[in-house]
């Protein structure tokens, strides 16, 4: 008998001392995909990091996202006083140009009239170096930004070897930056071995290419498998723009307008709309007329799984559109925000199986204090969510472990191999607890939830040369 309990209290300290490295080991990846999948790092994507479940944009915590903003042209000016303008207009991104020589380079302009800015020996490219000061003053704003990469003439001669040089240097300068919605090639052309050269230095990033709208010849989309966003538009009158724009909301994806903004163009595109939606969109239309806004989602993540803790859907109001206050009417959600926010936040009721919400304009009897005037979003997540947290993997595949992906696919992939990642530590856990005692597990169950706050990609907050190295 002492033998035995010799024998089971080693057994017990080689189980305790064992377990935090079995909890370090990455998940057992799902079977491999085509293209080739690239393993992601524990800590997950960076955060606000766009990816994509099925045909729907979506974010680290699961939610749908409908992008909306202007498309910013190589050399054109991103402050932050401007991108608080466009956040005041109601947009939640920017697409940025960045143009790219016939060798992979960016050169960039000097400043003094446009004059190029040659790329130095040493391999720094001055117009990375622009094109990093653009996206902090978009992500720090809380929105999110879009590179575009414009290859000049010659680099279009060049194809897939210039495109994949260039791929693979802005790739490596902006793999880390938070907020990122990915990599535009403004070409059809190119091979899909191209997304290669983005996974040599970023597992986390999707990359988008052009081809002409399906539900209209005349524009174009950037996609990346069933994915698509509109960018390229027919014209810049108010018709076209409304028409494109309202195809826009009946399919379901979101837009960069590439025209000049206005009043006129502003009238027309700064409109009410769900910017991140805690569900499966059923659909939602916006009536100009009467500056009616209605949604309705089923309250589950796209790509499978559940929802962790209270996860907000955030729909965006300019104060354009509603100068005298709006009102929000919910079924299955509350409305958590400030009577007044640009931004409305609502959180899903308990046990509701479906959500409804309709925006419109406060009536003479619904004046402040009921309905103040339109409040800009300030920077930052207009939402914060609750800490409670759920160890469900989320369908932008974050998990307690690794998991792979490709940048064509999150979701059912990562929420296989988080279930495994998951049946794994349970079973070590299953097997130690008896051995270990109640007093040295509940330090090694301490640092197991540890590592499952730090796996899920909760936002954090990155200094601006950790965004840009």
């Amino acid at each position: 008998m002492r033998g035995t309990v010799v024998t089971m209290t080693m057994v017990a300290a080689v189980a305790v001392t064992a377990l935090p490295g079995a909890l370090a080991q990455p998940a057992r990846a799902a079977a491999p995909v085509s293209p080739t999948p690239t393993r992601i790092a524990s800590a997950g994507p960076p955060a606000g990091t766009v990816l994509r479940a099925g045909r729907f944009v979506v974010d680290p915590e699961g939610r749908v996202l409908f992008l909306h903003g202007p498309s910013v042209p190589p050399g054109g000016t991103v402050d932050t006083a401007t991108v608080r303008q466009w956040a005041a207009a109601g947009f939640n991104a920017v697409s940025i140009g960045v143009r790219m020589e016939a060798d992979g380079t960016f050169a960039g302009t000097s400043g003094r009239g446009g004059v190029p800015a040659r790329v130095t020996a040493d391999g720094f490219d001055p117009g990375l170096d622009q094109l990093a000061d653009a996206v902090e003053a978009v992500v720090g704003q809380g929105l999110r930004a879009m590179i575009q990469i414009v290859p000049t003439a010659s680099a279009a001669k060049a194809g897939d070897e210039a495109y994949a040089e260039g791929l693979r240097r802005v790739a490596g300068r902006f793999h880390d930056v938070v907020g990122l919605v990915g990599f535009e090639l403004t070409t059809s052309t190119g091979s899909p071995g191209l997304n290669g050269a983005v996974r040599a230095t970023d597992a986390h990033h999707l990359l988008w290419r052009q081809s002409a709208a399906s539900f209209d010849p005349t524009a174009n989309v950037v996609t990346n498998d069933e994915a698509a966003l509109l960018v390229g538009w027919a014209a810049g009158d108010p018709a076209t723009v409304l028409r494109l724009v309202s195809a826009a909301d009946t399919t379901q994806i979101g837009w960069f307008f590439d025209r000049p903004l206005s009043d006129v163009t502003l009238a027309a595109i700064a409109r009410p709309y769900p910017a991140a939606v805690a569900g499966v969109p059923v659909g939602f239309t916006y009536s100009p007329s009467g500056r009616l806004l209605t949604l309705a989602y089923i309250p589950a993540p796209a790509g499978g799984g559940t929802f962790g803790g209270r996860v907000a859907t955030q729909i965006r109001v300019p104060a354009r559109v509603y100068p005298d206050g709006y009102v929000v009417r919910a079924s299955g959600a509350t409305v958590v925000s400030a009577p007044g926010a640009g931004v409305v936040c609502l959180v899903t009721d308990a046990r509701a199986s479906r959500v409804d919400v309709r925006v419109e304009p406060a009536t003479a009897e619904q004046a402040p204090p009921m309905a103040p005037p339109v409040v800009p979003p300030a920077a930052g997540d207009p939402c914060p969510a609750s800490p409670a947290q759920s160890t469900t993997a989320s369908a932008a595949g974050q998990s307690a472990g690794s998991v792979a992906r490709t940048d064509e696919t999150a979701g059912p992939v990562a929420d296989k191999a988080a279930g495994r990642a998951q049946d794994g530590v349970n079973g070590v856990l299953l097997w130690a607890l008896p051995l270990a005692g109640a007093a040295g597990m509940a330090s090694v169950l301490s640092g197991l939830r540890w590592r499952m706050r730090r796996g899920r990609g909760g936002r954090v907050a990155v200094s601006s040369d950790q965004r840009f190295r």
